[in-house]
């Protein structure tokens, strides 16, 4: 499949003219290729894209913030002048950034998407997650600078490459808004030969020539009437125009040699780890144990379920599925033995039904002696945090033993796997419509970073409530 080709223009400093760049560079790379389709979007929080390239006044609902929404970006395209594609713009990038978890995200979304040629994302002036997640998916990244303090700000881009085990070279710096009327005295004539000598002498890679400072060229972005404005059409007659084209053929013979690697390699990346999720995932699936843990009558994987509850121990090794009604049998006869049926019938059914609605279970088991266990139900709200708990002690042999079906303590025994356990536990959640989504490997890492949690929290107040030896 073909990848696009991404080009990031980024700065940590605001003013050195990104997204008069980025928008200007797509119309260029258009005119110098007509048949390359070129897709342009914004993270910054403005609309100059949308003012420059959108041919109707009719505003979708689409924009580039359900890029992170499990849209494919084909779809969220609109045609803009130029023949140039864009993204349409998002007011609400700036409100927190609940959809976007990692900077890998874009990547694997542009990387599944058969969306073609060169794609130029604007970024805004911030390393937020937006920017990251660009710089992440980057082919090439353009830096603008236009002074000391914008080329200082590189190493930060620079850092965030070697943290992800890329390569410096990824950036090329463009020296912009240079003042032509400014001369030096000495080996560097002007602003341009200083910032391209101070940037190789720092390591970074430049291209050639420069981008001017030009009123004209402001004016077009600037203007009273609001309208905005492209170099190529309203500026032909200043360097600018020159130095864009120039640009414009630099980056396109970029892309010819280098082609879309970045993406390559993210989507090589994702299959082998989606892989690698899939094998551990049937691996969770077929150590599911079979039948209910209580009366082990067969229990689906497939089809219609049964009122269930997923249980698994502290260390993984068991896990399956308790129909409903075993599981509240079995609480029924274990902690409410003052009770009259019908009153230990409503208050575990109390507590299923909690449990089934906004929480979880958690049975636990403290070895005092030889002979006793100290056993504890505590219902927990999805953070871990107890809401209810109730205990009894239970001795290792008595009227808790039931014929055809396992009891509490016997399922225990069988988490410990023939281990002597001082300590146990045995988390429970109402399974969902399609309960094997639990083992799947996201869901999954939320569930055993929760019971790790639980674990920590159990242990330590189980700790405190042992008498302590000092006199």
């Amino acid at each position: 499949m073909s990848r696009a080709y991404i080009i990031t223009v980024a700065s940590e400093k605001g003013g050195v003219g990104k997204t008069t760049l980025a928008t200007n560079l797509a119309i260029y790379l258009k005119g110098l290729a007509e048949d390359l389709p070129v897709t342009l979007f914004s993270f910054d929080n403005h609309f100059t894209v949308d003012q420059m390239f959108r041919l109707s006044k009719t505003i979708g609902s689409q924009n580039v913030g359900h890029l992170f929404t499990g849209s494919d970006p084909i779809d969220l395209l609109t045609d803009g002048q130029y023949g140039v594609n864009y993204i349409p713009s998002s007011r609400n990038l700036a409100n927190p950034q609940q959809q976007l978890k990692s900077v890998e995200q874009l990547a694997q979304v542009i990387s599944r998407s058969s969306l073609p040629g060169i794609v130029i994302i604007d970024t805004s002036p911030v390393l937020d997650l937006y920017t990251l997640n660009a710089l992440y998916a980057a082919d090439r990244i353009i830096v603008p600078i236009k002074d000391a303090p914008s080329l200082e700000n590189c190493q930060n881009l620079a850092d965030f490459l070697l943290q992800h085990k890329r390569s410096k070279t990824v950036l090329k710096l463009l020296p912009c808004l240079i003042d032509t009327r400014i001369r030096f005295d000495g080996p560097f004539r002007n602003s341009y030969q200083l910032l391209k000598a101070y940037a190789i002498n720092r390591g970074y890679r430049c291209y050639e020539g420069f981008i001017a400072k030009s009123p004209k060229v402001e004016s077009l972005i600037t203007n009273p009437s609001g309208k905005i404005y492209a170099v190529i059409t309203h500026g032909r007659n200043t360097g600018v125009h020159l130095q864009l084209t120039h640009l414009a053929r630099q980056v396109y013979l970029d892309y010819l040699e280098h082609g879309p690697i970045r993406l390559t390699e993210v989507a090589s990346e994702l299959f082998n780890q989606e892989k690698d999720f899939l094998q551990k995932y049937n691996s969770r699936v077929n150590n599911l144990q079979p039948n209910c843990l209580c009366c082990d009558l067969p229990i689906p994987k497939t089809g219609v379920w049964p009122n269930a509850y997923f249980l698994e121990n502290e260390t993984g090794q068991l896990s399956g599925f308790i129909e409903e009604d075993c599981l509240l049998e079995l609480l029924l006869q274990n902690f409410n033995p003052g009770l009259n049926s019908k009153e230990q019938q409503k208050l575990l059914q109390e507590i299923l039904i909690g449990a089934a609605d906004s929480s979880l279970l958690l049975l636990q088991k403290t070895q005092i002696n030889d002979e006793q266990a100290r056993l504890d139900l505590f219902r927990l709200n999805q953070q871990g945090r107890r809401i209810s708990e109730r205990s009894m002690m239970s001795k290792k042999r008595g009227r808790f033993q039931r014929k055809g079906k396992t009891s509490l303590l016997q399922l225990f025994d069988i988490a410990a796997m023939g281990r002597a356990e001082p300590f146990q536990q045995l988390l429970l959640r109402q399974a969902d419509k399609n309960p094997l989504d639990l083992l799947r490997h996201h869901n999954y890492l939320k569930w055993q970073t929760l019971f790790s949690r639980i674990q920590i929290e159990q242990t330590l107040e189980t700790e405190a409530r042992r008498p302590s030896d000092d006199p």
